[in-house]
């Protein structure tokens, strides 16, 4: 039977938390070097030249990978 908690064998699906935290950290490096989001194809595509909205989206996620890291950072190092 598969047990979700334990689904790789080891704590509560450290792998995943591994890489979620090695992905929200790579996002706020992203944020400190100045890289310009509103640049990226795809936000073209989602806002359509709207610069703005496309900035407070942007912010919205650094903000949640901000969370993330405070989080989940402590229990994923000390596991």
């Amino acid at each position: 039977m598969f047990d979700i908690v334990n689904g790789f064998g080891g704590g509560s699906n450290q792998w995943l938390n591994i890489f979620l935290l090695i992905a929200a950290v790579m996002r706020v490096y992203l944020e400190i070097i100045k890289f310009d989001f509103t640049a990226l194809p795809l936000t073209k595509g989602m806002f359509r030249g709207d610069t703005e909205q496309a900035r407070k989206f942007h912010r919205h996620g650094l903000f949640l990978s901000l969370g993330y890291i405070v989080l989940s950072a402590p229990f994923t190092l000390f596991a």
